[in-house]
């Protein structure tokens, strides 16, 4: 798949300390590259209402991604610890 990273999860990676939670976002960007489509990856859901934008939740941190189907192409919304405000902007 072909991955492309918003300005907001950069600021989302910057702002995060917790190394256990950095390591898990670069195993979860690797699964995705490998990945011929999201049916590939575990603890993947729609977010309600919004027909191309999707999370996929590890431990406490959720990953928001839009996926456009017809070019296989994923980009990385935010990395998020996951609380009431999480999906407020979607």
């Amino acid at each position: 798949m072909i991955l492309e990273y918003s300005k907001d999860l950069k600021k989302s990676i910057k702002k995060l300390k917790d190394k256990i939670a950095l390591n898990i976002l670069h195993k979860l960007i690797e699964d995705l590259e490998k990945a011929k489509n999201l049916n590939e990856i575990s603890n993947v859901e729609p977010i309600t209402n919004h027909p191309f934008i999707y999370r996929i939740k590890r431990g406490d941190f959720r990953l928001i991604v839009e996926y456009i189907r017809g070019d296989i192409h994923i980009i990385l919304l935010e990395y998020l610890r996951r609380n009431e405000k999480t999906y407020r902007n979607f």
